[in-house]
């Protein structure tokens, strides 16, 4: 069971530093490989050992002949030491390094010495058990066999339980909901990991080198496979232990590769969307300008019509204003169109947020004069942005949150633009009271040319529009929606500039 177990997450860590080659899936990999060879060691010493009940072989080999495999492996207890040292003091400075990586404390950050501090435990471990260093320590001096073995499991649950700490202490500093359920989902990757990393961790390669030696036994604890027959709480504990840990890891390392490779999907799904969509939308806004060509020229013959005393003036008059009303509304949406499809130049600067949100608020209450709108922004904070497209972004998301409002008859409470620093990003949230997006529909809102309104006047071309310009500010579009209780979008795009007190918040309400 524990062999497949192993194998299980190696081949979930592979196929996840695949799919997203990254700092951080390469911290997953090495994590699991490190576990992966310290579980091979112990599992080969037991087998060379021998003396388990079947019980515990079914456990750790499944079946008869992979524990034979791994008993006449041709390998020296040098070797197989060793090797069990890297494994087993590797790991924790690796969970500890990606704790530090995932950590986005300003105090943790700016001290880029932590990494190197926390190698030194484990890289002096490696050299004090390298097999020449530790039969010369030993030799010399045999007393120190026993606190050797102390410090080591002491240092190794002390890295862990650091990790675990700055863990929970980051996920405690998430405000973004999306974001904090994925994080929390990672820690629970993590922490059954680890967990499953604890019950073997005991595991000194001190009794590898000393195999039978009875100096060492004494100093063994927790090492519940040497012994000859578990009970059967203790089996069953041990195999419900094993199972959970490894179903939340393997689980958890699943869907964060699901994660990936479906957002890669649905962005490529929507590009190809959209490139056939603007081939046919090249078409038709030539064909249709013509038509507004022609609307024109009638136009002109009714202005001379009406000049005439024998016209009927209440019915030209009222053609003119219905034909001049529908062209003004066809140019409007054409021009709408054309700029969805056009290619953008995109030129970013450093700008003041409170600058770019006070002129997509202008734009907005032009358009709403009586609207409820409500501005909260961090102070001090600078973006790298195009600021016209960054204004007309979140001018579309503003609009977008006030006619869901508007549908759900939540006119009196306010629409809420918050921006803040959050992590590596400047998150810019539209918070709206609407009736929310339902799961059908939440696939395919950034598509071009989708709307769930009337299409007679909404194109279905905003959405997209934002994403594009997000994406084109290295940056990311993200939705938080609940059903009956409204929706947040967030600009979230690369942190710039100086770094603010996350608690220093200021309402405008200009």
């Amino acid at each position: 069971m524990v062999i497949l177990v192993m194998l299980l997450l190696l081949l979930g860590s592979i196929a996840l530093f695949i799919t997203k080659r990254s700092r951080e899936t390469g911290f997953i990999l090495a994590l699991i490989s490190t576990l992966a060879l310290h579980w091979m060691c112990v599992l080969t010493y037991i087998a060379k050992k021998g003396g388990i009940s079947a019980d515990v072989q079914t456990l750790l080999f499944g079946l008869a002949s992979v524990r034979r495999a791994l008993q006449y492996m041709l390998v020296t207890l040098r070797q197989l030491g060793f090797a069990m040292a890297v494994g087993r003091y590797l790991f924790p400075l690796e969970l500890v390094w990606l704790a530090l990586h995932y950590s986005y404390d300003p105090v943790i950050r700016s001290r880029r010495w932590l990494p190197l501090a926390a190698a030194v435990l484990p890289a002096a471990s490696l050299v004090l058990y390298y097999p020449d260093v530790f039969e010369a320590v030993i030799g010399w001096n045999r007393a120190m066999l026993r606190p050797m073995i102390t410090a080591s499991l002491v240092w190794i649950v002390a890295y862990i339980v650091l990790a675990m700490l700055l863990l929970w202490h980051e996920e405690r500093g998430i405000t973004i909901r999306f974001y904090r359920r994925q994080f929390q989902r990672k820690c629970g990757m993590l922490a059954s990991i680890a967990a499953l990393y604890l019950l073997y961790c005991p595991q000194d390669p001190a009794q590898v080198y000393l195999f039978y030696r009875d100096e060492y036994m004494g100093a063994a604890q927790g090492l519940w496979y040497l012994s000859p027959a578990l009970s059967m709480v203790n089996y069953v504990l041990v195999i419900v232990a094993v199972l959970v840990f490894s179903a939340i890891g393997f689980d958890s390392l699943m869907h964060y590769t699901q994660q990936i490779i479906r957002e890669g999907q649905e962005d490529m799904a929507i590009e190809r969307k959209f490139d056939v969509a603007s081939q046919g939308a090249s078409v038709f806004v030539h064909s249709v300008k013509n038509q507004l060509l022609a609307n024109r020229v009638l136009l002109r013959r009714i202005g001379a019509e009406l000049d005439k005393p024998e016209a009927d003036m209440e019915k030209l008059r009222e053609y003119h204003v219905s034909l001049s009303a529908s062209n003004a509304m066809m140019l409007e949406r054409m021009e709408e169109l054309y700029k969805g499809v056009k290619s953008k130049s995109i030129q970013l600067v450093p700008n003041d947020i409170a600058d770019v949100c006070a002129a997509a608020k202008e734009r907005f209450l032009r358009k709403y004069p009586d609207a409820n709108l409500s501005v909260s922004i961090q102070e001090d904070v600078q973006v790298f942005c195009d600021r016209t497209h960054l204004v007309e972004s979140i001018y579309n998301l503003l609009t977008n949150g006030w006619e869901a409002q508007a549908a759900a008859g939540r006119e009196s409470e306010p629409l809420r633009l918050l921006v803040r620093q959050e992590r590596l990003w400047t998150a810019i949230e539209v918070r709206d009271r609407g009736n929310g997006i339902p799961v059908e529909q939440r696939k395919h809102i950034f598509e071009p040319f989708y709307s769930s309104k009337n299409s007679n006047y909404n194109w279905g071309m905003g959405l997209y529009y934002v994403r594009s310009i997000v994406k084109s500010h290295f940056g990311v579009l993200r939705l938080d929606t609940k059903v009956g209780e409204g929706s947040s979008f967030f600009i979230l795009l690369p942190r710039y500039g100086r770094m603010a007190d996350a608690q220093a918040c200021r309402k405008d309400e200009i």
